[in-house]
C-alpha cells in the first residue's frame, strides 16, 4: 500500500533528477487542491517566450503525475506512474466528431501515451487530455531516465496537438466567417 509519505518520497527522488535535466517540477501534498500527492510537471515545449513574458494558462503546458493505486495482485507485477495534461486550446469551432477523427489520427502519430476527450476533473465540461504512463517494477524506484524521457515525449506530444487543433480551429473558423 502506497502511503502519502511514500508518494512523497519517491516524487521528491523524481523531482531531484529532473531539476538536474532542468525540467521543473514539483511535489504538491495531498490537501486543497488535490486529492492525493502528486508531481507537478512543466512540459518542456518548442515555443520559445521572451524571459519577461507572464506566461498565460494556455501557454503553461503543465502535466500531473500519479501514482496509481493497485490492489495486492497486480502490487506484485508492477508499479504504474501515470501523467494527466490537458490540452488548452479554443476547439468550439469543431464538433465532436471532427475533434475525435483528429485525436484518432495524432494517436496514431505519438510515440508514447493517448490523446483523449474526456470530462476535465471537477468540471462538466469535455476536454482535450492526454496520458502517458511509465511502469517499474514491484518495490523499486521508477527508472528517472525513462520518466525523463516520458516528460520530454509528452512535452513534444502536447506541442503537435496544440498546433493541429489550433490549425483546425482557425481553418473551420476561416471557413464559416468567409462561407
Amino acid at each position: 500500500m502506497l502511503t502519502q509519505e511514500k508518494k512523497r518520497t519517491e516524487f521528491e527522488r523524481i523531482r531531484e533528477f529532473l531539476a538536474q535535466a532542468e525540467i521543473a517540477a514539483e511535489v504538491a501534498d495531498k490537501g486543497k487542491l488535490f486529492d492525493d500527492t502528486v508531481l507537478l510537471v512543466s512540459l518542456p515545449t518548442a515555443e520559445e517566450f521572451p524571459e519577461d513574458h507572464e506566461l498565460t494558462e494556455e501557454e503553461l503546458h503543465l502535466a500531473v503525475g500519479y501514482l496509481v493505486e493497485l490492489d495486492e495482485e497486480e502490487e506484485r507485477l508492477s508499479h504504474y506512474l501515470m501523467f494527466y495534461s490537458q490540452i488548452e486550446e479554443d476547439v468550439s469551432e469543431l464538433n465532436r466528431v471532427e475533434i475525435l477523427s483528429m485525436l484518432n489520427e495524432l494517436n496514431r502519430r505519438v510515440r508514447l501515451g493517448c490523446f483523449f476527450l474526456g470530462p476535465v476533473d471537477g468540471q462538466e465540461t469535455e476536454g482535450v487530455q492526454y496520458r502517458i504512463m511509465v511502469s517499474g517494477m514491484p518495490e523499486e524506484p521508477f527508472d528517472e531516465g525513462l520518466v525523463a524521457d516520458a516528460i520530454l515525449e509528452m512535452g513534444t506530444g502536447y506541442d503537435i496537438a496544440l498546433g493541429a487543433l489550433r490549425k483546425a480551429n482557425d481553418e473551420m473558423k476561416s471557413r464559416r466567417e468567409n462561407g
